[in-house]
């Protein structure tokens, strides 16, 4: 078995490859360039099942804003009618009121 790095060596180990290339960082950290090959990767595929959590939440948040308001709008059409109601009944009693 291999030396173990730690995660923070690994992701500074990544963006030197970024920076320098993968066979110059593979010969300044005296490591081979399969095992950088290896942290790109797996890198690669944390970040992909990142998204993938975070594109499934955002998903979920929208649905539960889709839903709140639909329940707004049906509340704000309560609130109309209501309004409505009492602007007519407020009308009708001023004109009894003028007889």
């Amino acid at each position: 078995m291999g030396k173990a790095y730690s995660e923070a060596y690994r992701n500074e180990a990544l963006k030197l490859r970024e920076e320098i290339g993968r066979e110059a960082t593979a010969q300044r950290l005296k490591i081979s360039v399969n095992t950088i090959d290896s942290w790109k990767k797996k890198a690669g595929v944390e970040k992909k099942a990142e998204r993938a959590k975070k594109s499934t939440k955002v998903a979920s948040e929208n649905r539960e804003l889709h839903e709140k308001i639909k329940e707004m709008e049906k509340e704000i059409a309560r609130i109309k009618k209501e309004n409505e109601f009492l602007e007519d009944a407020a009308r009708f009693f001023a004109q009894s009121r003028q007889k």
